[in-house]
């Protein structure tokens, strides 16, 4: 043992008469003292690589040794640099001297994949944010979270899930959601060597009983409606009433109609060339708190596929909101800028709320626009096309989007040749 080592032991053995542990503020300045001593000779000792500041990305970074990297080194970041020593603090702690890695309980292990999925996975902020909110909702007070992992077994998972799903009170793509969550969150266990197997990977989800959906058929816009609401909309000429009127002519995304540049536009050839999007999430903080959503351009279209980038037919109607957008904004880079900024999703929807009230028709969000575009251009054999026009992967994706398409009320043509 070296002295360092020796050193470490002493001030442990102090700690456990003081009856605290390294992880334990006291009140006490003594205490304090002791604890900040532990901390600064388990980096001193155990960590090699220089801990420094980016300013790239406004983060504090540093190596720990990993010999499943190409470089046998992993990548840490932290927003400042306090708890990126307190998490160096803990790795070392669990990996040399408490052994305790096996005692941790699924809610720590559920913080520290979330930290992971913000650093070292392309997970995006919206989709994080929302498994915070199943986790608070379902999992943060329930006795798996005060499990050891270790000791989760697949009975305790169908246990849980059947209590959940036994009075029908959650749809079958909200319990799906929350057992991919539970399983991303054993997936980062077993590659920390944790566990070393998924244990949700043996619960058979076909024995729990689900909420029925609803037929969402009428859920969307319909001709008749979309006829008075566009009708109303030519009177009105400012930039989030454009920008509903394009986006009826097409088979855009919100996030692709905010990015539009007018390098996307060639009127010559009546064409859209839709090759990017803006979003506007906010950051995951070390606290598993959110910041202010921050507005940025990405070049891929959501789903991360090529199939995202397409181009689009312009029609007169098209045309013809895009030279009134030109008029609002001619010097702008973006197609439409409300008040000198981007569009903004939220208040994309509360426009279209407002003007669909002022004309009496049920309000609905931006995305059931594309459902309506879809719905509308189906003809019965030019699937491939609309799915490509949608940016779809898949024409199975695109399916969904159709509705009110396929229905025959002649029953007595259904039924004529059975029995």
């Amino acid at each position: 043992m070296n002295e360092l080592e020796s050193q470490l032991n002493n001030l442990r053995v102090l700690a456990q008469c003081a009856n605290i542990s390294l992880g334990m503020v006291s009140e006490d300045k003594t205490m304090k003292e002791i604890q900040n001593g532990l901390e600064a000779i388990i980096l001193e000792t155990y960590h090699k690589h220089r801990i420094y500041f980016s300013k790239g990305d406004s983060t504090w970074r540093t190596y720990i040794p990993d010999d499943t990297k190409a470089n046998r080194r992993k990548l840490i970041k932290r927003r400042n640099k306090e708890d990126l020593e307190k998490f160096l603090v803990n790795h070392y702690k669990e990996l040399y001297l408490d052994k305790s890695r096996k005692n941790t309980k699924l809610r720590e292990i559920y913080k520290e994949w979330m930290i992971y999925r913000r650093d070292e996975t392309p997970a995006k902020c919206g989709t994080i944010r929302k498994n915070r909110a199943e986790w608070n909702k379902y999992y943060e007070h329930s006795v798996l979270a005060d499990m050891k992992v270790t000791d989760i077994r697949p009975i305790d998972l169908i246990r849980f899930f059947r209590r959940l799903t036994k009075d029908r009170t959650d749809t079958r793509k909200c319990v799906t959601n929350l057992r991919s969550l539970l399983s991303g969150i054993f997936s980062y266990a077993v590659e920390e060597e944790i566990i070393t197997h998924n244990p949700i990977l043996d619960v058979n989800f076909k024995q729990f009983t689900y909420k029925p959906v609803e037929n969402q058929s009428d859920n969307v816009f319909k001709k008749d409606e979309v006829g008075k609401l566009l009708a109303h909309l030519r009177n009105i000429n400012e930039p989030y009433a454009l920008a509903i009127r394009l986006a009826f002519c097409l088979f855009i995304r919100i996030g692709e109609l905010k990015a539009l540049t007018w390098d996307n536009i060639d009127t010559e050839n009546r064409t859209i060339y839709l090759n990017s999007q803006m979003i506007q999430e906010p950051t995951l903080n070390d606290d598993l708190t959110f910041s202010h959503k921050e507005t940025k351009v990405e070049n891929y279209i959501k789903g991360c596929t090529s199939h995202g980038f397409r181009k689009e037919y312009l029609t007169d109607n098209a045309l013809a909101v895009l030279e009134k957008a030109k008029e609002l904004n001619p010097d702008g880079e973006l197609v439409f800028m409300p008040y000198g900024s981007p569009m903004n999703t939220e208040r994309f929807n509360i426009y279209l709320k407002r003007y669909c009230n002022e004309v009496g028709i049920p309000p609905r969000t931006s995305h059931k626009i594309r459902f309506y575009s879809a719905s509308v251009a189906y003809n019965g054999s030019n699937l491939v096309t609309i799915s490509k026009m949608m940016g779809h992967s898949q024409t199975a994706t695109t399916m969904h989007y159709l509705r009110d398409v396929i229905q025959d009320d002649n029953l007595e043509e259904t039924f004529r040749n059975l029995g």
